[in-house]
């Protein structure tokens, strides 16, 4: 049986357990639609600035929550095994470094209707290690820590955020997609524990040297969120700059 067929069959697995667990769950669970964008500015191989720009929209209530991240990435290092990567470097082939920090900040709030409901400002800090195994296949583990000052009387909390992924790119031309999927932990400083899984399944697409368009279908178990059991459609447009 062929590496692609096995992949192919996870992901059906993957939709399919979704639409099974959202079918039996149904009267605690809740979908939203997350349409972002991301801009992204390369100084040079290592340096990176971008900013992050995602609206929740919620299926129930129809209102919005607005975040706005800025923040800036180095990367270093080589990986034992060459694996070049195309996509978020402006479409030209470049070796993956591998190790990744990332520091920024952002600020969060509610609009329309839901203005007041949502206020946060956090500082987050990110580092990723990216391995590089098998047929061109790439692994990444990232470990984040969350700041955080949530609500119109904000008391500090913080989290610590755990993510694996695997995915692959594949290159045709001045095509490229890559497929990924990945799993998070969150450990919530509020509750003293593992409040939180999220499963996302997707891929991203180029459209060119300086735009591609990501989707995923995001599957989140929250013990303390409004409904534990959340299923959202995330679309991403990314606009790279030098």
């Amino acid at each position: 049986m062929s590496l692609k067929f096995n992949i192919r069959l996870i992901c059906s697995g993957f939709i399919f357990s979704l639409i099974i667990n959202y079918t039996s769950t149904a009267q605690n669970s809740s979908f939203e639609f997350w349409p972002e964008t991301d801009l992204w500015y390369r100084i040079n191989p290592s340096w990176r600035l971008s900013s992050f720009i995602p609206f929740t929209i919620y299926q129930k209530s129809g209102g919005a929550d607005l975040n706005i991240y800025l923040q800036a990435d180095y990367a270093w290092g080589r990986t034992k095994r060459l694996y070049f990567a195309r996509l978020f470097n402006e479409s030209r082939a470049q070796q993956m470094k591998a190790w990744l920090v990332r520091a920024g900040i952002m600020e969060g709030w509610s609009l329309g209707e839901r203005t007041g409901e949502y206020s946060e400002d956090m500082l987050y800090a990110e580092i990723h290690r990216r391995i590089p195994i098998g047929d061109k296949y790439l692994i990444s583990h990232r470990l984040r820590p969350d700041l955080r000052w949530v609500g119109q009387d904000p008391e500090f909390s913080y989290r610590i955020r755990y993510r694996t992924m695997v995915e692959k790119e594949f290159i045709d031309g001045n095509f490229s997609a890559v497929p990924y999927l990945n799993a998070e932990l969150y450990w919530d400083s509020r509750y003293s524990t593992i409040n939180r899984v999220r499963v996302a399944g997707g891929s991203t697409f180029s459209l060119g040297p300086t735009f591609a368009i990501e989707g995923n279908i995001t599957y989140q178990y929250d013990s303390h969120y409004n409904t534990q059991n959340l299923y959202a459609l995330n679309l991403i447009l990314h606009v790279f700059f030098e």
